[in-house]
């Protein structure tokens, strides 16, 4: 059954602490972010001060994300990720206490949101680091299946959770309820036992360096041609956040409720698309499938043409289905192909350089959408996400990586 597959890693006890922790984490994050976002423009009423926050948030990761890399590589990665989780807890934690002590000022704001952005890749990096430590190879699918839900979660309950309780303590108060999931995490990862074999491989295996990483994602056509087709995605995904509110309310004629019901359909394509996709196999490489999903998930958004609601909704809904997989196959690929010693710092420079493309998107959209329009952008958000996978199929390292086990092909063939 497909269950089992997450009966037998929840069976695991350090993945099941390490699962909660980061789930909560993940909530208590999106709360953050829009309890700040929420404070400064209340204070404010200026967008200015919004971007502001914005660069305080995006920027430092730039720097962290080499930091993060190194640190993951050459220490234990659980005790990294403990310090990480008590630091930036304590970080946000001190928002609810200058507030009660009636100290709070706005560059008290900034200060935080740079220390989270700083130090933000060192969790983004260390699960992929960790987990394959931790559970064995034939259940990685499943495991970065989990990984991704845990993102989708938080994007799902963290906001509206934070909305209430910003109507009803204020937004700073919220920030109390992060701090406590970065201690249930700091707790969680306390729990988290893993071989010794892979930290006595760890510590003979040579001194690994940026550049290193670099060489890797140079030589390799598989890791190349996916951080690629992934930036272009993120460019994609850039110029979409930035139309789609537009859209809900010129287009459309919907307002903020509309745009609510289409960001939910996104999250619960991506959410059902994660729970398949750590439980079904599909008898084909997973090579084959991040092509084959990244141009669907493209072609998905042409439903928005139409300008009706319901075809949007369904737009957006497939868009988020095919969507979800991509990160889970593509981890599962990378976690075979970089050596240990290497993993802190590849995953920190891949996520790194993926990242950074949706706000390229973004701020190309925010300049170009008033002379294109949203129609035009939404031709062009297609054009971003599908080129790539069909540029990606025409490379056969990736076409061919990620073979089916043979018992799992097995299984699809009796099912048919």
């Amino acid at each position: 059954m497909a269950l089992d597959n997450y009966r037998q890693v929840f069976a695991n006890p350090s993945f099941r602490w390490f699962w909660i922790g980061f789930s909560l984490s993940s909530v208590g994050d999106a709360m953050t972010r829009v309890a700040l976002i929420w404070y400064v423009f209340a204070e404010t009423d200026s967008t200015r001060a919004l971007g502001l926050l914005s660069i305080c948030f995006v920027a430092p990761v730039l720097v962290g994300g080499l930091l993060a890399g190194a640190l993951l590589d050459r220490f234990d990665r659980r005790k990294v990720m403990l310090v990480d989780a008590l630091v930036r807890g304590g970080a946000v934690a001190l928002i609810p206490l200058l507030d009660a002590l009636g100290r709070l000022e706005l560059w008290h704001i900034y200060a935080v949101a740079a220390v989270y952005g700083l130090l933000f890749m060192i969790s983004l990096a260390g699960g992929p680091s960790l987990l394959p430590s931790i559970v064995p190879r034939e259940q990685l699918v499943t495991v970065n299946a989990l990984e991704v839900l845990s993102f989708t979660i938080g994007g799902v309950i963290g906001p509206p959770i934070a909305g209430l309780l910003i109507a009803r303590f204020g937004a700073p108060q919220v920030l109390l309820l992060d701090a406590l999931t970065y201690a249930v995490f700091a707790l969680a990862l306390v729990r988290v036992r893993y071989a010794p074999v892979a930290n006595a491989g760890e510590r003979a295996a040579p001194r690994s360096t940026l550049r290193d990483a670099f060489q890797l994602l140079r030589g390799n056509r598989v890791l190349l041609s996916t951080t690629l087709m992934y930036m272009s995605f993120n460019i994609g995904q850039g110029f979409l956040f930035v139309w789609l509110p537009v859209y809900s309310e010129r287009t459309l004629g919907g307002g903020p409720q509309l745009y609510g019901l289409l960001l939910g359909g996104l999250a619960a394509g991506q959410m059902a698309a994660s729970l398949l996709a750590g439980s079904v196999a599909l008898g084909l490489s997973l090579g084959t499938l991040i092509c084959v999903a990244e141009v669907l998930s493209g072609l998905s958004l042409l439903f928005l043409l139409a300008s009706n609601v319901w075809l949007a909704l369904l737009g957006v809904t497939l868009h988020g289905l095919f969507t979800a997989p991509l990160t889970i196959w593509a981890q599962t690929l990378r976690m075979a192909i970089i050596p240990e010693h290497l993993r802190g710092r590849m995953f920190a420079l891949l996520r790194m350089l993926m990242q950074g493309t949706n706000p390229l998107g973004g701020a190309l959209a925010g300049l170009l959408l008033p002379a294109l329009g949203v129609r035009a952008f939404i031709v062009l958000t297609t054009t971003a996400i599908s080129a790539a996978g069909l540029t990606g199929s025409r490379v056969r390292e990736l076409r061919d990586a990620g073979q089916p086990e043979p018992d799992a092909l097995a299984q699809v063939q009796a099912a048919d």
